[in-house]
């Protein structure tokens, strides 16, 4: 604190050091080489009067606010949390805040946010989401500052995007249950508009083909991604009668909510049905049976997200290009899959 007791500024420290305030702010950037009498004299202001420097006249010298912005789909999404602690325990680790938004399936939430955070002068953005309209692609694609989308299938824009291999990872889903003997299956899918509906059922398609499975023993449903979609899909195929050895849902989501259903109309999992997953959210080593996923590597991409902002940070504008960066998924066998059964699902 000052003599007067406010806030200590940079005019008391340079006072009580006996120097000009262009020293004070030298020696506290680390700018060129004072004295050591000079520098030490300085350092011992700062701690007598307890200053802080001001972190707005610091980033508007600087040009950077040493902030991102990170945007989500849905916070209330399971598959989100490990990606955002990642994220920020990267940036935290070179000096960086994240500023957190939630669009909540929202779009113009989204662009809301974006803006947002543009005005804040963040230095850069993270975009994680399973969605992502033309209006936010296009507002991206035009940003003031770097852009790094997460989690979504890239659109036709120069963007860098950092997501899993959603075709591979339901090709490793769809390899499992064939290696179990599962001949008769059922897909759940997600909902239009997320990007990785349309890779992830096309993989579990061809591991299905290059296994010589007919298309017409492999049963496709409608979910919604969340949990009511997987209850309300499998309920209706276990009601219907349709005989199935196993259920690949598109995410951890819909596979849970497809265990809830089968657990309500007395089907056992995995003796009478095989039940998969994808994304290994954390509930998915906790729901009973333990379900069996494809998991997407989450902090990893957190990680990467923020890696590459700084480096786009470094190189300046046109300095890296943009570039879709694809993950692999680890398979994840847990309790909720098991050798095929001769019967199959019965009402």
């Amino acid at each position: 604190m000052s003599d007067r007791g406010a806030p200590a500024t940079i005019r008391d420290v340079a006072r009580r050091a006996g120097v000009s305030t262009a020293t004070v702010s030298r020696v506290l950037a680390g700018i060129g080489n004072p004295r050591t009498e000079t520098a030490d004299a300085v350092m011992a202001a700062v701690v007598a009067l307890d200053y802080r420097p001001s972190a707005v006249a610091r980033s508007l010298r600087m040009r950077r606010t040493n902030t991102f912005g990170l945007i989500v789909t849905d916070i209330q999404n399971p598959f989100f949390p490990e990606l955002v602690q990642a994220a920020d325990d990267a940036a935290r680790g070179v000096g960086y805040s994240i500023l957190l938004g939630s669009a909540a399936y929202d779009e113009h939430r989204a662009v809301h946010y974006l803006d947002l955070m543009a005005d804040r002068r963040v230095d850069g953005m993270i975009v994680a989401s399973s969605r992502v309209s033309d209006e936010s692609w296009r507002w991206l694609a035009a940003s003031p500052v770097p852009v790094v989308v997460v989690n979504a299938e890239p659109a036709n824009v120069p963007i860098t995007v950092i997501t899993s291999d959603n075709r591979g990872g339901m090709q490793l889903a769809a390899e499992h249950l064939v290696g179990l003997g599962h001949r008769r299956m059922a897909y759940v899918r997600g909902e239009e508009g997320i990007t990785a509906d349309q890779p992830r059922v096309e993989g579990f398609r061809a591991a299905c083909r290059a296994a010589g499975i007919p298309a017409s023993d492999i049963v496709e449903l409608h979910g919604n991604a969340q949990f009511e979609g997987g209850e309300r899909a499998v309920a209706e195929l276990v009601r219907s009668g349709l005989d199935v050895t196993a259920i690949a849902c598109h995410n951890d989501i819909t596979a849970i909510g497809a265990l809830r259903a089968l657990r309500a109309e007395g089907v056992r999992v995995p003796h009478d049905v095989s039940v998969i997953g994808c994304d290994d959210i954390a509930a998915a080593s906790w729901v009973v049976p333990s379900l069996t996923t494809v998991a997407q590597q989450k902090a990893e991409m957190g990680r990467m997200a923020v890696e590459r902002l700084l480096a786009m940070l470094d190189a300046g504008v046109g300095g890296i290009a943009p570039a879709t960066i694809r993950v692999p998924m680890v398979l994840q066998v847990r309790e909720s899959t098991g050798p095929a059964p001769t019967g199959g699902v019965r009402p």
